[in-house]
């Protein structure tokens, strides 16, 4: 199995605003599917961070098509580009939460604004929308960051601002699924249970998700259990919510997409981490990512490689997901 297609479904990330030499001449030999952008990779001058998106896109390795430059640019806190980069603020407070013709247009507009001088700098993907639905107030770590406090409201001040996303030329990404809004922790900090009954995650949670995925070309998965779905595994190594829910009970064909892995409700220890990167691919994620740290960039790699190699039934997955990495790095 050849290690590119091991980097090829892995969404990776720089430590300052330049490539360094290290990152160069791996990511060189290990081409990954694209980058994630934080608020450590963006200059002051909206220039160079296009010069290195520019840059970026020469690491295409063989598979000779865009790569994925994706960024958490929701608005309000969640927003990794600052003044003058065009913020409206938290998507809760957007048209002052209503949901009238004209302000489904306005958080249209809103998307198409973002998106465009998001383009100009050479990012073709943000990880927004955010459809969680906020039913625990107490939840922080979501709070306004949601489009609402109902499902119905969720759905449809969602589906506008991400209509106006790919309007502008970027790809829109549906998180946090199943749905992290009732969680009462933070999943960078430790793992979350949700233990909403599976009649209320599908009136509640899974109402927006369901609503968008037609036109979605990528879902984002919760590290959260979820109870009354799988309550012996984060959803983000999950089958029964990867596969059987979202491919298969609710029809998704797009690409699924960890969270971070470097996030604190997986065990960061090099074995057990190594083996939930592949765990996570074997369960029906497309695209895992590693958002820190170039040697678990290494691992990560190695981990896949060494498991297509002696698993066949693996090998097909890996080559599924591969498939729709690059059948999404042709839409952008």
């Amino acid at each position: 199995m050849s290690s590119n297609q091991a980097s090829a479904v892995i969404l990776t990330a720089l430590e300052g605003v330049r490539l360094n030499t290290e990152e160069q001449q791996c990511f060189e030999r290990l081409p990954p599917a694209g980058f994630t952008l934080f608020r450590r990779n963006i200059s002051p001058y909206f220039s160079a961070t296009r010069d290195l998106c520019d840059e970026l896109q020469t690491l295409r390795g063989t598979i000779n098509l865009p790569l994925l430059i994706a960024i958490d640019q929701e608005g309000g806190r969640v927003a990794r580009l600052k003044a003058p980069f065009p913020d409206f603020g938290p998507a809760m407070g957007l048209a002052d939460g209503r949901t009238d013709a004209s302000a489904l247009i306005e958080i249209e507009n809103i998307g198409f604004s973002m998106a465009a001088t998001l383009k100009q700098l050479g990012i073709n993907v943000d990880f927004a929308p955010v459809l969680d639905v906020l039913s625990r107030e107490e939840n922080v770590a979501i709070g306004d960051r949601c489009f609402g406090r109902n499902p119905e409201t969720v759905a449809v001040r969602s589906e506008a601002f991400m209509r106006g996303l790919h309007s502008g030329g970027v790809l829109g990404c549906l998180k946090h699924f199943p749905g992290q809004g009732d969680a009462g922790v933070d999943t960078h900090e430790t793992g979350a249970m949700i233990i909403a009954d599976r009649e209320l995650l599908d009136s509640r949670e899974l109402y927006p998700f369901q609503k968008l995925i037609p036109d979605a070309p990528m879902v984002m998965i919760s590290h959260a259990v979820f109870e009354a779905l799988d309550p012996h595994r984060p959803a983000s190594l999950s089958s029964k919510i990867m596969l059987d829910l979202l491919r298969g009970e609710m029809g998704f064909r797009g690409l699924i997409v960890s969270d971070d892995m470097n996030m604190k409700a997986i065990d960061q220890s090099r074995e057990p981490w190594s083996e939930a990167i592949v765990a996570s691919i074997a369960a029906g994620a497309d695209l895992v990512l590693v958002c820190r740290e170039l040697d678990r960039y290494r691992w990560a790699v190695e981990a896949i490689s060494k498991e297509a190699t002696k698993s066949p039934a693996f090998a097909k997955r890996l080559a599924d997901a591969v498939d729709r990495v690059v059948n999404t790095r042709n839409q952008v």
